[in-house]
C-alpha cells in the first residue's frame, strides 16, 4: 500500500488541524501508512493524529529560521518512505524550501490563504516549483489564476470534515444564551462585524452575549476594538481552546464573519453541529450555502444587517432549526471526510 506523509506547521486549533486529523483518521481506516511532520510543539490535536494510528513527528520550531529544527525536518524528508508528501500551509511550505529544497517538487500543497493571498516573490518560486496547490472554493482558484499560476497547476478540494467526540467535562461553563466566532483572528477586519454588531443587538437583547474563541496576530487589535465600542461586558474572548463542539453545543447562533480560509472550516463545523449559521455573503462561502436554506446571510462589513439577522433569527427558533438541519444534511452529504479523501487520492494518482 502506498505511504503518505504530511507536514503541517502547527497542530493548534485550526481548520487545517482538523482537515489534515480527518484525511489521516479516513486513510488510516483504508489501510494506508501515514506519517506526520510538525514543525511546531506537540499540542492535543497531534496526540488525537498519533491515537488515528499516524506516526507524528515534531520538530519545536522556535521561529522561522530556528536552524536546529529545521536540520531534524531535512533529516526526517530524507528518512520517511513516502509516496506522497502533501504540504499543510504556506509556512510549512516555507520550511521545507529551507530544509531540503528538492522536496518542494515533489509536494502537494493546501491550506493556502484565499481571496487576499498575493505571494512575495520567495513564495513564487516555490510555488512554481510544487505539483499541485489546493483549493477549498472555485473561487480561491480562479483567484490563483489570476495572480499567474497556471489552471494545470491548480486544483479545487472541497474540504471535509466530521464532528469530534471529546468530554463533556470541556463544554463551557456560561449558562447564558450566547453567539459563537470563532479563530485564529488574522488580519482580517470582518471579525469585527461580530463584535460591533453587538454595539447594535445588546439595547434589543441584553441577554445575549458573544462568545470569541481562540488566538491569532490580530486578537490584540479586537481587544482594543472591544474597548473602544464599551461593550466589555457583552463581548468575552476565551483564548484558545483545544475542542470547539463544546462551545458548539451550547451556542444559540455561529457566527462565520471572517473571509479567510478559516471561516469556511468555521462554517461547517456549525453546519456539523446542529446549530443556525449566519456567514458571509462571499464568492467562496456561496459554494458551501444556501442563503435562508441552510444558513443566513449577510453582506460583509453591514453590521447593522448582521444584528438584524441575528435578532430575527433569536426571535424566530424554529426558523433557525429548520435551517440548522439543513445544513446537517448538507454537511455530512457533501463534505464529508470520505468525499475529500476520494477526490484527494484521485489527484494524488496522477502522479504514481
Amino acid at each position: 500500500m502506498p505511504a503518505f506523509t504530511f507536514f503541517i506547521d502547527n497542530t493548534e486549533y485550526s481548520g487545517n488541524s482538523r482537515q489534515l486529523l480527518a484525511c489521516v483518521t479516513e486513510l488510516r481506516s483504508m489501510n494506508y501508512t501515514v506519517a506526520v511532520g510538525v514543525l511546531g510543539r506537540e499540542t492535543p490535536w497531534s496526540i488525537l493524529l498519533a491515537d488515528s494510528g499516524a506516526v507524528v513527528s515534531h520538530f519545536n520550531s522556535k521561529g522561522f529560521w530556528d536552524i536546529k529544527a529545521l536540520f531534524k525536518l531535512r533529516k526526517w524528508l530524507q528518512q520517511i518512505p513516502s509516496d506522497f508528501l502533501h504540504l499543510i500551509s504556506l509556512n510549512a511550505l516555507d520550511a521545507v524550501g529551507l530544509a531540503s529544497p528538492s522536496f518542494v517538487s515533489k509536494s502537494f500543497l493546501s491550506g493556502i490563504p484565499d481571496t487576499r493571498f498575493r505571494p512575495n516573490a520567495w513564495r513564487k518560486i516555490l510555488l512554481a516549483k510544487v505539483r499541485k496547490i489546493f483549493c477549498l472554493t472555485l473561487a480561491s482558484k480562479n483567484r490563483l489564476q489570476t495572480l499567474g499560476i497556471p489552471a494545470s497547476k491548480v486544483a479545487h478540494l472541497p474540504p471535509g470534515i466530521s464532528p469530534q467526540n471529546v468530554p463533556q467535562s470541556l463544554a463551557p461553563l456560561s449558562e447564558m444564551p450566547y453567539l459563537l466566532s470563532s479563530g485564529p483572528f488574522h488580519h482580517d477586519f470582518n471579525h469585527r462585524d461580530a463584535l460591533w454588531c453587538m454595539d447594535i443587538l445588546h439595547y434589543v437583547k441584553p441577554e445575549i452575549k458573544l462568545f470569541l474563541t481562540g488566538t491569532g496576530a490580530d486578537l490584540n487589535s479586537l481587544h482594543s476594538f472591544r474597548a473602544a465600542l464599551m461593550t466589555k461586558e457583552f463581548i468575552r474572548f476565551t483564548g484558545t481552546v483545544d475542542f470547539l463542539e463544546p462551545w458548539l453545543a451550547n451556542a444559540s447562533i455561529i457566527l462565520a464573519t471572517n473571509l479567510t480560509p478559516g471561516g469556511y472550516y468555521s462554517a461547517l463545523e456549525a453546519m456539523l453541529s446542529g446549530k443556525p449559521l449566519i456567514t458571509s455573503n462571499t464568492l467562496g462561502m456561496a459554494e458551501f450555502v444556501e442563503d435562508g436554506k441552510t444558513a443566513v446571510l449577510y453582506a460583509p462589513g453591514e453590521r447593522a444587517e448582521l444584528a438584524k439577522r441575528i435578532r430575527l433569527l433569536l426571535d424566530d427558533p424554529a426558523r433557525g432549526a429548520e435551517i440548522a438541519h439543513n445544513a446537517r444534511e448538507s454537511a455530512e452529504s457533501r463534505f464529508s471526510p470520505k468525499h475529500h479523501v476520494a477526490k484527494l487520492l484521485q489527484y494524488y494518482d496522477d502522479y504514481k
